[in-house]
């Protein structure tokens, strides 16, 4: 037997343990029989190793130049470097379900086999739902898009994979964007079977929202690597350009994040639970909507090199009969989704989070109408249009710093009911901060009021939350903890669920600063020079000194030799074209001159003839503050899934219990000794 055709036998395994656990897990979940569950976790885990086996095949198939397989012969060359060899399996169709499947089967296998013992109500219902999924992928995978089928000759060399994608950072993208929306499933399956099995949400709520952390955490760092890549690959100066696929990954995004928020106002009052399923289901749905865009083509105005694959019709399949399960399992167990407790007051916590989710929810609508209006006007009024990044940024703006502005509020607002006072007391010194910042970066050159006024709201939600933490602080010590460090230490550690996401949402304020001061101060001029002659522009002085020529690979590389002086620092930046056998059309290689507040970005766009060269220059401030922030987002989302999952639950139980007593105590105060109630 060949290796492909142990890829496909392994692929067969996996599809007929997928097909197994589905359909014995939801007898087991009937019959209630121990052996019956004991083999469904079996072939659950069973389905993982298959589809390791299939992953690896594929792999040694990629490393190994095996042109005789398709999947190798579209996606890479011998002259390829290994690594992208290996990143190759998520290059095309075939490899990118296959690579899908085997993720969402390690989910799967682990809450079969951790989860199980634990969530004995739950996961006897979530593992058959996201075994279902698994058929769909194993059956993409055995029957539309084998990525073991076989050329039909063979070729000595293989196409090659796109040039754009020859970069470390999109070797990771993929990965992560994949763990990331494939874990979203698992929420959404762990929330189906809680409303299935009437669970009581102090036992579905820590493990669904530690799913959804998890999720949220690759998912995030995927949409940050992404822009990277574009920054640094596709030499137009930017990082997001509202593109289809870029769209694709950011709405599940926002959904997600409202989750989150919902989630905790279901944990601490009970509140709003249709709309906290409807977040987490929609989450997942959306991946799926997102696939379709990026697998269907039908959005052909997209940059990335991943649109126009065959398999879009079968998402479209699978997205209908998730919204026909969902929308069962909602009306069935509509009764699961009444509030206990009605808003009593508009300015408390929960109203403030419902806004939140309101506005990330607005948000989501937009960048769903604005990517799919190309179908929808060629439906209305048989023309193509397409929207340009002026809508979305026009549309979008405000509502993130609304959104951004109540990051800053809510955390000093309690929940049920806040006074005025109490809130202007902890509020006015940010506000103070933020007007301070509004000036003092218009005096830097922020001229528009969108740019001085979204850094003011930014900074004034950044000072709002350190505030927060610092009071906290301060109370440790007044506890008893002198030192200083010691104090921040112990506030951090004994509540790293509410201080992780503190340094999530500093990271994400960050890169808001970043994305604000990228556009307020962003300067782009296009000049052609010949040999020694130089550019002064915001403080570097850039003198060409000609053009070189390289070859690396089979490709030729031609350079410009720039060479950069700032203040006393020095630097020679080499921006270029390389051309590919075969390819008409070359590739920008960009220089990029990083800094703190500013990176110098060269992009060759031309000889025109003897040693001149034309030559685009950029001067893009705090870009690099995104990607900083990226980094705090990781490190916030790490603090806050390190803190004891099922402790949440005991807290929850413990201030139901303290609510409880509150309210027992409350109405014996209001009763006078006969039994009558007062009138006082």
């Amino acid at each position: 037997m060949d290796m492909p055709d142990l890829g496909r036998l392994a692929l067969l395994l996996a599809g007929s343990s997928a097909l197994y656990t589905a359909c014995a897990g939801f007898w087991s979940y009937h019959v209630k029989g121990p052996r019956l569950r004991e083999s469904v976790r079996g072939a659950a885990l069973a389905i993982a190793v298959a589809l390791t086996a299939s992953v690896l095949v594929l792999e040694y198939l990629l490393i190994t130049s095996d042109f005789n397989v398709q999947a190798v012969y579209n996606h890479t060359d011998r002259a390829l470097p290994l690594l992208f060899k290996m990143g190759a399996l998520w290059g095309g169709d075939a490899g990118s379900v296959l690579f899908w499947a085997w993720l969402l089967s390690l989910y799967t296998a682990y809450a079969a086999w951790q989860g199980w013992p634990r969530e004995r109500r739950l996961t006897p219902v979530a593992v058959p739902l996201l075994a279902a999924l698994l058929v769909f992928f194993t059956g993409l995978s055995n029957l539309v898009v084998n990525p073991f089928r076989l050329t039909g000759g063979h070729p000595l060399d293989g196409v090659g994979l796109d040039p754009l994608l020859q970069n470390f950072v999109m070797t990771i993208h993929p990965p992560a964007m994949y763990i990331g929306l494939i874990g979203l499933a698992v929420p959404a399956a762990y929330l189906l079977a809680a409303l299935w099995t009437r669970t009581p949400s102090r036992d579905w709520l820590p493990v669904v929202r530690r799913w959804t952390l998890f999720a949220w955490l690759f998912l995030s760092a995927a949409i940050v690597l992404g822009g990277m890549w574009a920054y640094m690959e596709l030499g137009w100066g930017g990082y997001w350009a509202w593109d289809p696929v870029e769209n694709a990954s950011l709405m599940p995004w926002l959904t997600a994040t409202a989750f989150l928020h919902a989630l905790q106002i279901e944990e601490r009052r009970g509140m709003f639970r249709w709309w906290t399923a409807l977040l987490g289901l929609s989450s997942f749905l959306l991946t799926l909507v997102g696939t379709y865009i990026t697998r269907s083509g039908v959005l052909k105005n997209s940059v990335h090199s991943f649109t126009g694959t065959g398999v879009g019709p079968y998402f479209v399949g699978l997205f209908w009969a998730s919204v026909l399960v969902s929308s069962v399992v909602l009306i069935l167990r509509r009764d699961q989704l009444s509030d206990k407790i009605v808003l009593s007051h508009i300015i408390s916590k929960e109203a403030l989070y419902l806004l939140l989710e309101m506005v990330l929810a607005s948000l989501t609508v937009i960048v769903l109408v604005g990517t799919f209006y190309p179908v929808i006007s060629k439906a209305l009024h048989g023309s193509t249009v397409v929207l340009t990044v002026h809508f979305f940024n026009t549309l979008s703006t405000p509502l993130f710093v609304v959104l951004i502005g109540l990051m800053g509020i809510a955390p000093v607002v309690g929940w049920h009911h806040a006074r005025l006072q109490q809130l202007w007391q902890r509020l006015w010194i940010p506000w103070v901060v933020g007007i301070v910042s509004c000036i003092a970066v218009y005096q830097l050159g922020f001229q528009t009021l969108r740019s001085w006024g979204s850094v003011g709201v930014v900074v004034f939600a950044m000072t709002s939350m350190l505030l927060d933490f610092a009071r906290a602080t301060r109370a440790r010590q007044k506890a008893g903890i002198r030192s200083a460090g010691r104090a921040i230490y112990h506030t951090i550690v004994h509540n790293r669920r509410r201080y992780g996401g503190y340094v999530a949402h500093l990271a994400f304020l960050t890169i808001a600063l970043g994305v604000i001061g990228s556009h307020a101060r962003h300067v782009a001029v296009t000049r052609t020079l010949q040999p020694g002659q130089a550019v002064v522009l915001r403080g570097y002085y850039l003198r060409y000194e000609g053009l070189g020529v390289q070859e690396q690979h089979g490709d030729q590389l031609l350079t410009a030799h720039v060479a950069v002086s700032i203040g006393r620092h020095h630097d020679v930046l080499m921006p270029g074209l390389e051309f590919f056998p075969g390819d008409a059309q070359p590739v920008a290689r960009v220089a990029i001159h990083s800094g703190v507040m500013k990176d110098l970005y060269l992009v060759l766009e031309g000889t025109p003839g003897g040693n001149a060269a034309t030559i685009q220059i950029f001067i893009n401030p705090m870009v690099s503050w995104i990607w900083m922030g990226m980094y705090g987002l990781v490190a916030g989302t790490l603090l806050a899934l390190s803190a004891p999952a099922f402790g949440d639950a005991v807290k929850v139980r413990r201030w139901e219990w303290l609510q409880e007593e509150r309210r027992r105590l409350t109405d014996a105060a209001l009763t006078t000794a006969d039994g009558r109630p007062s009138h006082d």
